[in-house]
């Protein structure tokens, strides 16, 4: 018995090939397999997370911006104002939003620009066949891209606001 004791210290496994006992190290085998597979997997669902991680927190950034945006429009239908500054300033706003948007990526992905989506590796099934098969999560890209000028006219009767298409995929 020393053999098999020494045999189970050295690799850390009760069985440690098949000679031990076939059928044990053939489940065990199934489950080392999966269990690097749920690494992968567990990795896969880190990367997806911050990566969308970073587009919400550049899509808050453009709705802050967005909002000052729309707060600067708005004081620019008074009669008392500057509406060559509040132009500046909203097309100024408009080129940090360009810049935040292009920006917003992780590990090279974004999902505030284009269209599509993004598949994400998220769990590993076996079913009683014992198949192997994956699940993905499909995340769409939004864009937040400004297709269109910010123009705020000089007269409060052409006061236009076209800050920019913001369509959805």
């Amino acid at each position: 018995n020393l053999g098999d004791v020494q045999g189970q210290i050295s690799t850390g496994k009760k069985v440690a090939d098949s000679s031990d006992n076939s059928a044990i190290w053939a489940i065990s085998t199934v489950m080392e397999s999966d269990a690097s597979s749920f690494k992968a997997v567990s990795e896969s669902l880190s990367l997806g997370s911050s990566t969308v991680a970073v587009a919400r927190d550049a899509a808050e950034s453009v709705t802050d911006l967005l909002t000052e945006m729309k707060t600067k429009i708005i004081a620019a239908q008074e009669d008392n104002v500057d509406r060559d500054k509040i132009q500046t300033d909203v097309a100024a706003m408009r080129e940090q939003i360009g810049a935040i948007v292009g920006a917003a990526q992780f590990n090279g992905q974004n999902l505030l620009e284009g269209s599509g989506s993004m598949d994400i590796l998220a769990s590993l099934d076996r079913d009683s066949s014992g198949a192997v098969s994956t699940t993905d999560i499909s995340v769409s890209r939004v864009s937040l891209e400004t297709t269109a000028g910010a123009t705020v006219g000089t007269d409060q009767a052409d006061l236009v606001a076209d800050t920019g298409n913001f369509a959805a995929s």
